[in-house]
């Protein structure tokens, strides 16, 4: 049998077309897997500390910068309801002090104060003021206690330019429900030494506390019950 000229240049065209055909669904399927591979997996490289708080304070007589910032940890997002949730830095945090040059003057390892990792899902302002009256600038640092306050504690800083705790008679942390920010708080300075701090207890109502500075350490001098 003989096959005209023209009609094997539409076989091979055909089988052409054909061809492209099937590369071309290879290539689609291909890339769909590709995709479908790479679509909501996470590739984010962090390439230095993590910054969750820049706060301006003053230092012998000079502006300086307090950077709380993640050392080590971990990131993550969390958007069911509870206590924390949304944006979540977990993990070691350091303060380091730095001048208006952004020259580091020194930096405190925070986390080796607690015995558990320190959570944060936002950014915030440290807030400064004096409680014992010593000149050096004191401020708090919070974490989620319960739905009714959270848990503080007083650090100062040092004319060294390291972070020290400043310590309350028999507590770890100060539970707190009326604040001025939830990561750090002001105190309510009653006099040059002394603050008041409210806290709600569900079984025995609303209580305002009242703390002493000593010479060494915070003592509590009395709690009354609020109206």
């Amino acid at each position: 049998m003989i096959i005209s000229a023209n009609k094997h240049y539409k076989f091979n065209k055909a089988i052409l077309i054909a061809a492209i055909s099937i590369i071309a669904a290879i290539t689609s399927v291909s890339c769909s897997s590709q995709t479908k591979s790479t679509i909501g997996t996470p590739d984010i490289v962090i390439q230095s500390p993590m910054t969750i708080s820049n706060s301006e304070c003053a230092f012998k007589g000079e502006t300086v910068y307090l950077r709380l910032k993640m050392m080590k940890g971990r990131y993550y997002e969390d958007w069911n309801p509870g206590a924390i949730m949304g944006s979540i830095r977990e993990g070691q945090f350091s303060a380091e002090l730095a001048d208006e040059t952004d020259k580091t003057i020194a930096i405190t390892d925070i986390s080796s104060m607690y015995d558990e990792p320190l959570v944060f899902n936002s950014t915030f302002g440290l807030e400064f003021d004096d409680y014992n009256n010593d000149g050096d600038p004191d401020f708090t640092i919070g974490q989620y206690g319960s739905s009714n306050g959270n848990l503080y504690r007083i650090f100062t800083l040092r004319k060294n330019g390291k972070i020290e705790p400043l310590p309350v008679k028999d507590h770890t942390d100060l539970f707190i429900s009326s604040t001025t920010g939830y990561y750090s708080t002001q105190l309510n300075k009653i006099d040059a030494t002394s603050f008041e701090v409210e806290y709600y207890d569900n079984t025995k109502g609303t209580f305002d506390d009242t703390y002493k500075w000593d010479g060494k350490q915070f003592v509590r001098t009395g709690s009354v019950k609020a109206n």
